[in-house]
């Protein structure tokens, strides 16, 4: 951590001496400034702050003890060292009486002046870590205090910290939390999280923004960004600082901020306009939105909308059913206002077409098939316009089951077997299958067992023997190096499972077809 320092003498040949010979910035000192006389320092205290200043004693207007006095009462957190030609002991006393570091003599030594000045910049900077960790304690009880309602804890109840300044309240989400939920392993799921948080929180420290994160939901990171110079929180700053998060962010967030507040009473209003705001925007892309895009909504013909699924439901085509079903999504989140808004339209659609197919075809029971998109669903986790898209399509696909005869569920037998094929190798179980597409384990279970007549585990032992089959007559790997590859942790089982199989062991039969192999080539010869 640097600090800045003013350096205040009526002589500028003193003054532009001591800023240009000595390496201040080696000593934890990032910005010098200068002035000629304790006036003069005043007014350039009044536009900034300076965490040292190294004053001369005796200047026109004003001099250093007068500043010292108006610095010990008015900014009590600035140090100052004085630097006087005249060894006076009143002079002394009266500095060390005001709380002065120290009191050096001219000619300074440069090496004694360098050591002083680090000595302070420490205790400075010490100082300020204490200051600020507290201060980010006491503000991160007031966050969950106004927003949550928590109680305040006795020890910020009895050292009310004190603070003006300005904040800004950013509400973030990770895009597409569902589907990383359904997809990851559990232990990198677990890691999200902190992950996001850990970006947010190193980013706003390179930028010297002070900040407190909370979760306020497992997929709402709430970051209270402040500071006493409103000018580091104007909107042009955090999209620069945001646009750094998102491409430093291993996943995609989306973000809304509120706009600059002063009193943190006003807190709640900006969480509860950031929810709004984020229900306006989501589905919509990652990035920092700051503003609502209000732009005019053009009314759709619902009724034909309705029309123009079912026929498309009744052709019976579950690819173009897939395709429409896109364009659908898409023109309803354009049309609506808000992304809740766009769920439930798709949720009116989706009944109205049920109540549609029972009207037409009364012998069939629609009413069995259970829908999931009219299942409660928490937007903040199911937040993108492609996994409601997803949820839809899977429930019209059990629709247009119920509707035909045989077969009816042959293309999402087919997507589950092109997941199977590709994710074989890892530790794949039948829930996560279920839930990367939508339907519960029981259902998936039956449904799988029905259309291919053997049951998950069945089928996945058997993809895996046949790729290790290919791999044992066709690759000089060891066997327990295959039965990895294939997915099997461990070699016991992987022996037990081919033998049941094939009829023999692995090592046996890699032998048994090389012996084939080299018989069929002495007859060739």
């Amino acid at each position: 951590m640097s600090i800045r320092m003013l350096i205040v003498d009526d002589e500028p040949v003193i003054c532009q001496g001591l800023v240009q010979t000595i390496p201040w910035e080696s000593l934890g000192v990032q910005e010098v400034d200068m002035a000629f006389n304790g006036k003069q320092a005043l007014e350039k205290l009044a536009d900034q702050s300076f965490d040292l200043i190294l004053t001369d004693i005796f200047m026109p207007e004003m001099d250093g003890l007068a500043l010292a006095e108006h610095i010990v009462h008015e900014k009590p957190d600035t140090k100052m060292i004085i630097i006087s030609g005249f060894d006076h002991f009143d002079y002394a006393r009266q500095a060390l009486r005001l709380g002065i570091e120290d009191y050096l003599l001219k000619p300074v030594d440069v090496d004694e002046l360098m050591a002083l000045v680090k000595r302070v910049r420490n205790k400075i900077v010490a100082h300020k870590e204490r200051k600020n960790s507290l201060l980010q304690d006491w503000m991160a009880e007031q966050l969950r205090h106004r927003l949550f309602h928590s109680p305040l804890s006795e020890r910020i109840k009895e050292k009310h910290a004190p603070w003006t300044g300005r904040y800004r309240l950013l509400i973030s989400e990770v895009s597409g939390y569902a589907y990383l939920q359904n997809t990851l392993p559990s232990e990198t799921f677990e890691g999200v999280q902190e992950d996001v948080r850990h970006v947010v929180e190193k980013t706003c420290r390179a930028y010297g923004i002070k900040h407190v994160s909370l979760f306020g939901h497992e997929n709402e990171l709430l970051t209270l960004v402040y500071n006493e110079h409103s000018d580091m929180l104007d909107d042009s700053k955090l999209r620069e600082i945001w646009g750094d998060i998102m491409e430093q962010s291993p996943y995609p967030i989306q973000t809304v901020s509120s706009s600059v507040g002063q009193s943190l009473s006003e807190c709640y209003d900006h969480y509860q306009e950031g929810l709004i705001l984020l229900d306006n925007v989501r589905g919509k892309g990652s990035g920092l939105f700051i503003e609502s895009q209000q732009c005019f909504k053009e009314t759709v013909d619902w009724k034909g909308l309705n029309h123009r699924l079912l026929e498309s439901l009744l052709k019976g085509d579950e690819s173009k059913l897939e395709a429409f079903i896109h364009q659908v999504v898409a023109e309803v989140l354009e049309k609506e206002k808000t992304f809740s808004q766009m769920v439930e339209r798709c949720r009116s659609l989706e009944v109205a077409l049920k109540q549609k197919l029972q009207e037409r075809f009364p012998a069939k029971s629609f009413d069995r098939v259970a829908l999931r998109l009219q299942e409660e669903l928490e937007l903040r986790k199911w937040n993108t316009s492609n996994v409601i898209e997803q949820l839809f399509l899977c429930d019209l696909i059990h629709l247009l089951g119920e509707l035909k005869e045989d077969g009816q569920n042959n293309w999402m037998i087919e997507k589950m077997k092109r997941y199977i094929h590709k994710h074989y190798q890892h530790d794949l179980r039948a829930a996560e299958v279920a839930e990367r597409h939508f339907i519960t384990p029981n259902y998936f279970s039956m449904l799988f067992k029905k259309e291919t007549g053997q049951s998950f585990s069945e089928y996945v032992n058997g993809l895996r023997i046949q790729k290790s089959v290919e791999l044992l007559l066709n690759t000089s790997n060891k066997v327990f190096e295959i039965a990895e590859y294939v997915g099997y942790k461990e070699y016991k089982y992987f022996v037990q499972v081919f033998k049941k199989q094939v009829g023999f062991t692995p090592t046996q039969y890699r032998r048994m077809n090389a012996a084939q192999e080299s018989r069929e080539k002495q007859i060739e010869s």
